[in-house]
């Protein structure tokens, strides 16, 4: 069966056996989990040394401490039973580093044979999820809480809208910076204008992103600024939910919507792009709406 292994790391600006401690409290991991953000009706009972879990949006199964080195690492059992059976071994570690402790969080798994073409977008996909809840570890311990926030909208309908701004290919990696950069020109063109942002392409393997990101417009402009140009999204169904929090954390609403896309929520229509509205653009807090194509 094809090998999986995913690994990620995050530094948290506490001590190593603050965050050891904080983790090997299994009963608290819900908390920060970068799944159950997404269900938060999920279903959570705590074991002696793990927790199980059973939602409509995760699925269901088990996570069970079964060996430490204290101070140093925590080694599970990751067992699936819904929606398909499976087992994973986990281990985090937890090393000194220059701001306080690195914290390093793997897996090694397997699909099934005839999932053999999976192997490297489940990589990509689960190491993003790994990436988002280490960030949400980092935040809970750092500030005392986390400043994500979902509210699931479900389906509406979406009138379309008609806009200017520039439309890009990158590396995930540098996707803020090109966004930050972008978004920067369109406030100096159009001060006032509401903001939005579609991704034609999300590729996990190659790690490359090919985004739009531009302001609605009532009228375009005769001429357009440098660089700029028309960008248009059609009338559709959409469904939607908001992210209220900072942008570090926006893939949680992101994820989130795709996992309620398998679970059968709504049928994605791949034809029109997934997008965001940038519903509030307070620095602090700012609301982003996201909108996924639907039949």
């Amino acid at each position: 069966m094809p090998k999986i292994f995913v690994s990620q790391s995050k530094e948290i600006a506490k001590p190593v056996q603050e965050v050891f401690d904080k983790v090997r409290d299994m009963h608290g991991w819900a908390e920060w989990s970068p799944w159950m953000i997404a269900d938060p009706e999920c279903k959570v009972t705590n074991l002696d040394d793990g927790y199980e879990w059973d939602g409509e949006i995760c699925g269901s199964g088990s996570m069970v401490a079964i060996g430490e080195e204290p101070g140093e690492s925590i080694d599970f059992d990751l067992s699936f039973f819904k929606p398909f059976k499976s087992c994973a071994k986990v281990k985090m570690t937890f090393a000194e580093s220059g701001e306080g402790t690195e914290v390093s969080w793997t897996m090694d798994s397997s699909l099934p044979f005839f999932l053999f073409w999976m192997k490297k977008s489940m990589e990509g996909f689960i190491g993003m999820d790994y990436d988002r809840g280490l960030n949400m570890l980092k935040d809970l311990m750092e500030l005392g809480e986390i400043p994500s926030k979902l509210t699931f909208i479900g389906k509406e309908p979406f009138l379309g809208l008609k806009g200017v701004g520039f439309k890009k290919e990158c590396l995930m990696d540098e996707i803020e910076e090109h966004m930050g950069t972008d978004f920067g020109k369109l406030r100096e063109a159009f001060p006032d204008k509401p903001g939005f942002s579609s991704y034609s392409k999300w590729d996990v393997v190659k790690k490359k992103v090919s985004y739009s990101i531009g302001v609605e417009v009532d009228e375009v402009p005769a001429e357009l600024p440098t660089g700029m140009e028309v960008i248009e999204i059609p009338a559709c169904e959409v469904y939607s939910l908001t992210h209220t929090g900072p942008y570090r954390h926006l893939g949680n609403g992101w994820s989130a919507g795709m996992m309620h896309g398998r679970s059968k929520q709504f049928r994605h229509k791949w034809k029109i792009p997934p997008f965001e509205l940038y519903e509030d653009e307070n620095d602090d807090n700012p609301v982003v709406r996201i909108c996924l194509p639907c039949k």
